[in-house]
């Protein structure tokens, strides 16, 4: 079975409960590795709709499942990837969270959900992710339906109208170079080896306020970016690191161009002796933003700050 990705667009409990219920019962029965990642309204209206059949489904919470995208896509791969014997798939009811998003963020989970479509098209898979009309801003709603290629209709499905190529829906995102920081900005202008870089986030990041605990793994994804714009730029780049009030972001820029498809969304083959440090670098960041085109390629990883 390849993938199925479908939007559940509901205005009320009775309409998410039409569409989400089957879609479990019918998991249950077919023996289907089944996760419910949905708001705490919806969990508990669905495990009343359940009766004795609760305890079959794995239940997590929304905001601990939609951490970040790329740690959310590996989460994916890693339940598909322990699916027990050859005939279940694997089926999650989700409700990505979007109350707290910055457009950035917004943006950034907007191309998840398009990109899903790629990255695991082959996969044993049938994702159901519920979109909350009454509380979500319409041009969310809106882009469920180019991200999604069908609707959920009570236990039926139809093909949304409006779904868009993900080549294209990428590519919407990748048109414009991204702005420049303002005031703040720590540089390191040139660097050919990666002595220097790690030198320059140990220097910056705490203080900019990478929390103490994920400094080693930030450190390693600037390693990765700075790696390979080493080996497929012109053998030199640049980096920059800075804060918002939200998140501290390091920018590691070449002169090179990229040509591979979806950037670091698709999980290399793991027997490849290269080609894993985007991969990895989207594992550990939450936010990891790419231009590639025109003077050069740009990667900015962030990290939400500590408090």
């Amino acid at each position: 079975m390849s993938l199925t990705h479908q939007a559940l667009l509901f205005d009320s409990p009775a309409a998410f409960l039409s569409a989400a219920v089957p879609f479990v019962r019918e998991g249950l029965d077919r023996g289907d590795s089944v996760l419910a990642v949905t708001s705490a309204e919806n969990e508990e209206l669905l495990r009343a709709s359940l009766d004795g059949e609760v305890e079959r489904v794995t239940f997590l919470p929304a905001a601990r499942w939609f951490e970040s995208p790329g740690r959310t896509l590996d989460a994916h791969h890693r339940r598909i990837d322990s699916l027990p014997g050859s005939t279940g798939i694997l089926r999650v009811l989700g409700e990505p969270v979007w109350a707290g998003l910055d457009p950035l963020e917004t943006t950034e989970w907007g191309r998840y959900e398009s990109v899903m479509n790629v990255a695991l098209a082959d996969a044993p898979a049938w994702l159901m992710c519920g979109y909350d009309r009454r509380a979500l801003p319409e041009a969310i709603v809106d882009d469920a339906l180019r991200t999604h290629p069908t609707l959920a209709v009570g236990a039926g499905s139809e093909t949304s109208g409006a779904y868009a190529d993900p080549v294209h829906y990428y590519a919407e995102r990748n048109v414009a170079l991204l702005p420049r920081p303002g005031a703040g900005v720590e540089w390191l202008p040139d660097f050919v080896d990666m002595a220097p870089v790690r030198q320059f986030v140990a220097d910056h990041a705490v203080r900019l306020g990478v929390p103490p605990g994920r400094l080693d793994d930030f450190t390693l994804a600037v390693n990765e970016i700075a790696t390979n714009a080493v080996r497929h730029g012109a053998g030199r780049g640049e980096v920059r690191m800075w804060a918002t009030d939200r998140r501290v972001i390091c920018e590691v820029s070449d002169t090179g161009t990229a040509t591979d498809g979806f950037l670091g969304f698709l999980r290399s083959d793991p027997s490849a002796g290269q080609g894993h440090g985007l991969w990895i670098a989207r594992q550990i960041c939450d936010l990891l933003e790419m231009h590639t085109g025109g003077p050069g390629t740009t990667v900015r990883l962030h990290i939400r700050r500590y408090a």
